[in-house]
């Protein structure tokens, strides 16, 4: 009997071991896949960085190229390139823009505002003149078929004269700083905003700029 009993028990211990190593291998499955999942989770945050550092950086790149494109084309430009003199200040009444050229190389340049372009006695005469006075903190003053004037200013450069009066360089502090550049000179004397009675009229850190770096016998040269 004993020896049926061993018989017996042996199937029970054969039929246990199999479903232990089946739990074994589900736990062990369970938490590999743990693992794989916690591991994929924590890699996303690093993708999705590294995503948005690539398009900051690109659109970083794209503006520097743009703002060096513009940078280019305005030095593509040199209104000073034929230019052989020391000191020439070169106004364009068309482009309402001055340059002051040392040699072909451009020192300064800005938005202006020349004279009204309807009147002979306040436009801005056109042709190649020299400074010979520089004066600082005066009064302006004149009439003409368009009024009476009494304009104080801080830099005075005068560099032509004729029947009409007096024309230079000089600050115009009355005239809101974006008018300098866009005034329209062709507007008739009554229009809220016209241009100079002929002389050259600069924002007030150009006209100190200019009058610091000129001198008595700088060449002046309107072009229209």
């Amino acid at each position: 009997m004993s020896f049926h009993r061993q018989q017996l028990l042996r199937p029970k211990k054969r039929r246990h071991l199999p479903l232990k190593l089946a739990l074994i291998v589900i736990i062990f499955v369970a938490l590999a896949s743990t693992a794989v999942y916690g591991l994929s989770h924590m890699n996303t945050p690093t993708s999705t960085t590294s995503k948005t550092t690539a398009s900051t950086t690109s659109t970083s790149t794209n503006k520097s190229t743009s703002a060096n494109t513009n940078a280019t084309s305005a030095a593509a430009t040199n209104y000073c390139a034929d230019n052989s003199l020391t000191q020439n200040v070169i106004v364009s009444i068309k482009k309402q823009h001055l340059w002051a050229c040392e040699g072909a190389k451009v020192q300064y340049d800005s938005p202006v505002v020349t004279g009204m372009e309807s009147y002979p006695a306040d436009l801005t005469p056109v042709g190649t003149y020299h400074i010979y006075d520089k004066q600082t903190n005066i009064h302006l003053k004149g009439c003409d078929s368009t009024g009476c004037w009494d304009d104080p200013v801080s830099y005075w450069e005068p560099w032509h004269s004729n029947q009409y009066g007096l024309y230079g360089f000089h600050d115009a502090t009355w005239r809101k700083p974006t008018q300098f550049g866009n005034v329209n000179i062709y507007a008739p004397e009554t229009a809220p905003v016209v241009g100079s009675h002929g002389c050259v009229e600069l924002p007030l850190a150009t006209a100190k700029w200019i009058y610091n770096w000129s001198a008595i016998g700088t060449t002046v040269t309107i072009e229209s």
